[in-house]
């Protein structure tokens, strides 16, 4: 019998192998007949659903993988799952910029005010007493893993990345997520201190009680005010103190 993906598959056409098999795999992914953490059968597997060699298969899945559609993962446990993180051609184009010289933090910053600011007054008008309370369980994270410097960044990033999704606009979204995985990248670990790490929690305290007063302006204005603290920190490969 054959499997639920054996199913909804076909051979390609010779002429484009890998691109009409990517092609396929994304509409079922983009479809939601695929969802994140599913994973995708063996290259062997793929291999003979589709009706081509292994390396059309590896061909296509790093294909996937550099559109952030999925993660191949190794050792006996892993193989190709679905991620959806389709920010990451953004960040890498972004990137190697930034690592040719082409770009400078200021830039990233700026796009980020720019981004965040406006994101931050959408979600204040389109706000939900679900989503307010799910920025609140995110904000109190950032005390609770004061200690784990790796989930403060993932925190921090997480409420950031919350605020664009409910300003309900799916582009802003993508775009700080890309610019929030790059500073990220960037960011030096020790600059993190307790004390820097309770202000972002007051900070983003102060957004929260904004968005529950509806006030978009307010919002803007402490939001401007957090992205520009973050800027002021040293950061690796910028001069900017």
């Amino acid at each position: 019998m054959k499997s639920k993906i054996a199913q909804l598959i076909s051979p390609p056409k010779k002429e484009k192998l890998h691109e009409a098999i990517v092609a396929q795999i994304k509409t079922l992914i983009h479809t939601k007949k695929l969802g994140v953490g599913d994973r995708l059968p063996s290259e062997r597997e793929l291999a003979q659903l589709f009706s081509v060699s292994r390396v059309v298969v590896r061909e296509s899945l790093r294909s996937l993988e550099q559109s952030g559609l999925i993660e191949v993962r190794p050792g006996s446990s892993g193989g190709a799952f679905i991620t959806y993180n389709v920010h990451k051609p953004l960040f890498d184009a972004a990137y190697d910029l930034f690592n040719k010289g082409n770009l400078s933090l200021s830039y990233f910053f700026e796009a980020r005010r720019a981004i965040e600011c406006f994101a931050v007054k959408l979600a204040a008008e389109k706000a939900t007493a679900e989503d307010l309370q799910t920025l609140k369980n995110i904000n109190k994270k950032l005390l609770q893993d004061i200690d784990d410097k790796a989930k403060l960044r993932e925190n921090n990033s997480n409420f950031h990345a919350a605020v664009a999704k409910m300003s309900g606009n799916p582009l802003l979204l993508l775009m700080t997520q890309s610019l929030l995985q790059i500073l990220d990248v960037v960011y030096p670990k020790s600059k993190q201190s307790d004390d820097y790490v309770k202000s972002t929690y007051d900070r983003h305290e102060g957004i929260i009680k904004a968005m529950e007063e509806r006030s978009p302006e307010r919002c803007e204005e402490l939001m401007r005010i957090d992205v520009e603290y973050t800027s002021k920190l040293r950061f690796r490969g910028d001069d900017q103190g």
